[in-house]
């Protein structure tokens, strides 16, 4: 074996402990960590001492138990705010919360998923649904729609391509969209509103309407949306104004994204 192979075959290793250890219910022991990743203890001692330097796992309290550390958190956060630049649109979705009273989320795409890289909770916190920095499948949700409908044909060609070699599409509830043809038409009619709304598609009690914050090219830079209950959102009485706020709300942060990305005009003053 040569350097180069032993060295990524110890990445290998530190990346499946680090997986282990976050899908755990809490801290864990380095015997169950042995047992998850099928490693020695000898292993898991010295990958949790070069862990622990690194400040990406941490000893807890309890003497023997051992959790992620905080120093992932921060490169998490980094890992979400690559590409699209969430400040922007932070005060414009902290108005659409005050204004609507309901939880706000920014998604972005990420591979095949929808990734949320920021999350106000209206005036009732939702204590289930999309958490900051959590994914979902692009056929669930109305933001996830939004990213599917618009991140340009490459993107939805490949994400059909992955369905098809599944024969359908991944079941989040019983209400899910599920068949090739029943998600090519919502698709279709996301493309033609130009919004998406939808229902207990990822969460049960949860529905949600979402708009594309759009690039001066076209391309999706994200998605605003708005989540509440089956009842709040879809309100026909109150509906047409959600996705009017939303609208108005994701055109505002195309709008300040567009004027932070376009160039300096020659002699002006900063």
């Amino acid at each position: 074996m040569t350097p180069d192979q032993g060295g990524v075959r110890v990445v290998r290793k530190a990346g499946a402990l680090l997986e282990a250890l976050a899908a755990g219910h809490g801290p864990q022991t380095v015997v169950q960590l042995a047992e998850a990743t099928g490693e020695p203890r000898t292993t898991i001692y010295r990958l949790l001492s070069t862990l622990q330097r690194m400040g990406w796992v941490e000893e807890t309290t309890r003497r023997g138990h051992y959790a992620l550390g905080l120093r992932l958190v921060e490169l998490g956060r980094a890992a979400i705010e690559q590409g699209f630049e969430r400040r922007i649109a932070l005060p414009v979705l902290r108005a659409l919360r005050n204004e609507t009273g309901l939880t706000v989320y920014l998604t972005v795409l990420r591979g095949l998923r929808a990734v949320c890289v920021e999350r106000m909770d209206g005036r009732e916190v939702l204590t289930f649904g999309l958490q900051f920095g959590g994914s979902l499948p692009l056929h669930a949700g109305a933001g996830p729609n939004v990213l599917l409908a618009f991140s340009g044909p490459a993107v939805y060609e490949r994400w059909r391509e992955r369905v098809i070699a599944r024969g359908e599409a991944e079941a989040l509830t019983p209400r899910t969209p599920r068949s090739l043809s029943t998600i090519d038409a919502l698709v279709r009619n996301v493309r033609h509103n130009g919004y998406a709304v939808s229902s207990e598609t990822n969460t049960i009690g949860i529905a949600a309407v979402g708009a594309p914050v759009l690039a001066r090219d076209g391309h999706c830079l994200a998605a605003v949306s708005l989540s509440g209950t089956p009842e709040e959102i879809l309100d026909p009485r109150r509906q047409s104004g959600l996705i009017e706020s939303v609208r108005r709300a994701a055109q505002r942060v195309a709008d300040l994204s567009d004027s932070r990305l376009a160039p300096t005009p020659p002699g002006s003053d900063l």
